[in-house]
Parts: structure tokens; C-alpha cells; sequence
């Protein structure tokens, strides 16, 4: 496929905190790609590790590097990168996150045609020394606010923005931040498009935020806070998710209170099998 004109400038933020292990591969993997009027920010977030020697030593001329004066999070370091952009597309990379070579390109395409926000619908899933150790099967929605109510969407390295659209991540939110954009953007009436081209690696370690508890009190808050301004034909695949949700983190009795009303109501929601599955996994545990 014939490159894109490179006549317009990309912004890649890579927020990174105590990145030492894996941020030399995620730079590289931007310096990589086949589109090449990049410029790369990284928003060091107060690191306590050899993250901003190897930054400084290694892609000091490559990269626009900050370092914020404390610890500030990750929704903080994406807006400060944001800020600090110069490009008309903005790009998020996670630290420990990798792209095909045409990732950009063909993302890209999609943000020229007009669309605010494209999102590459994540399949590869690579360990600690970037070996492939599983392939995503899931079978996605046709309808972009099921895809999005159901929590399928997210991953901020599989996200890009029009600048102009970009509408900040929230603080106040994070863990779910990157599934709190888009139920906004959505709200907005802003043109989203999600391609399923697997163009991103994302990297499982234990550290990721998903296992952590305050990711299902992220989850809760988002869920009191739209669940009644959203469209209601969208209300059961929202309930599933906050449902599903807490009933991984243990909450089974709060998660079968929000889920009941809906399998009643609406049983059209476990037409899908993997629902089922991840009820009969999750519905029945006991916090310990």
C-alpha cells in the first residue's frame, strides 16, 4: 500500500513512570514506523529509576522530553504530552506498549477522512520480552455505542485523536479514564472509527492497572455517573459491564443487584456466549 504523504505532523505522548524495562521499545517502535513526520513526547511522571537516563543517553535529539516535578498519573502526563504538542494528531503510546511499523499510516487514514477519534481494536498480546502469547478472538459490535458501553474499548495505545477533538482525560477517574473519553466523546456525537487491522502489542505483566481494586472503584463511579444520561437502549450493555466488573473484583452481591433487573428485561443480553462464560467464571466467588 502506497505510503501516505508525510505533509502533516503526528504527535506521539508517551506517558511513563519508572519505565525502565520497556520504554526503549516503545520509542523504537515509533521510530520505526513508515510514516515519519513524528514527533514524540515523552512525559516522564516523576520517575525514581533509569528511565530518564536511558531517555537522555539513548533519543535525547529524538524525543521532546518533560519530567513533571511529582508524581501527577497518567491522565496528568497525557494532557501536559497533549500540551506540549505541535502536531495535528495526537497519538498515545503507553510506556510499555508496541506498534506494527504501519500503525500510524493506517490509523492515520481514517483521521484525514474526518473521523475525531480512530481506534485500533486490540488483538496481540505479547509478554515481557515482546513474545506473542495470545490473539484476541473477540468478535466485535457493529453498533459503536454497544462496542463502547460494553467496556470493549480503551486501550490508550490503540487510540488516537484529531487535536482538535482531543477532550482531555480525566483525573478523577483513572484506571478508567481511557474508557471514560470515550463514552464522552460518544455523548458529544463525535465520529469514531474502530478498524480491526491488529496493529498493537499490548504488553501483559502483573503491573498492569486492570488487577487492581481501584480499577473496579473507577469502573463504579463512571457507571453512577452515566448510567442515566446515556441512550437508554444502551443501559443493559453498561449494567453488564459494571456488573461483570465487580463481580471479578469480588463484589458479586452489588454486581448480581445491577445485573438481575437487566437479564429480565433485556435476556438479549447473554445472546452473546462469552457472556455466559464470564458469568459462570465471576457470578459465583466470595470476596475473601
Amino acid at each position: 500500500m502506497q505510503e501516505l504523504e508525510n505533509n502533516e505532523k503526528v504527535s506521539v505522548v508517551i506517558p511513563v513512570y519508572n519505565g525502565e524495562k520497556y520504554i526503549r521499545k516503545a520509542i523504537q517502535s515509533v521510530l520505526n514506523q513508515s510514516y515519519t513526520n513524528v514527533e514524540i513526547i515523552v512525559i516522564d511522571d516523576a520517575s525514581t529509576d533509569r528511565t530518564q537516563q536511558i531517555i537522555l543517553n539513548e533519543f535525547d535529539s529524538l524525543v521532546i522530553y518533560y519530567k513533571n516535578p511529582e508524581n501527577k498519573e497518567r491522565s496528568y502526563s497525557r494532557n501536559k504530552g497533549v500540551e506540549l504538542s505541535t502536531g495535528k494528531y495526537i497519538f498515545f503510546l503507553d510506556y510499555d506498549d508496541e506498534w506494527e511499523k504501519d500503525y500510524i499510516e493506517q490509523s492515520l487514514r481514517f483521521l484525514r477522512a474526518g473521523y475525531d477519534i480512530v481506534y485500533n481494536f486490540p488483538r496481540t498480546f505479547i509478554n515481557e520480552n515482546s513474545v506473542v502469547i495470545r490473539k484476541s478472538k473477540k468478535k466485535i459490535p457493529k453498533d459503536i455505542g454497544e462496542l463502547i458501553f460494553l467496556g470493549m474499548v480503551g486501550y490508550p495505545s490503540a487510540t488516537a485523536f484529531r487535536k482538535e477533538s482531543f477532550l482531555g482525560y480525566r483525573e478523577d477517574v483513572l484506571m478508567r479514564e481511557d474508557w471514560e473519553i470515550f463514552i464522552r466523546a460518544f455523548l458529544k456525537n463525535l465520529k469514531i472509527r474502530v478498524i480491526d487491522n491488529d496493529k498493537v502489542k499490548i504488553r501483559e505483566h502483573n503491573n498492569r492497572t486492570s488487577r487492581n481494586y481501584n480499577f473496579y472503584k473507577a469502573t463504579k463511579k463512571v457507571f453512577l455517573e452515566y448510567k442515566e444520561k446515556i441512550p437508554q437502549k444502551y443501559y443493559p450493555y453498561f449494567a453488564f459491564h459494571f456488573a461483570e466488573t465487580a463481580m471479578r473484583f469480588g463484589e458479586i452481591i452489588e454486581g448480581w443487584k445491577v445485573l438481575l433487573p437487566i437479564l429480565i428485561k433485556h435476556p438479549y443480553i447473554l445472546s452473546d456466549l462469552r457472556r455466559i462464560l464470564s458469568l459462570l467464571k465471576r457470578g459465583w466467588r466470595i470476596k475473601l
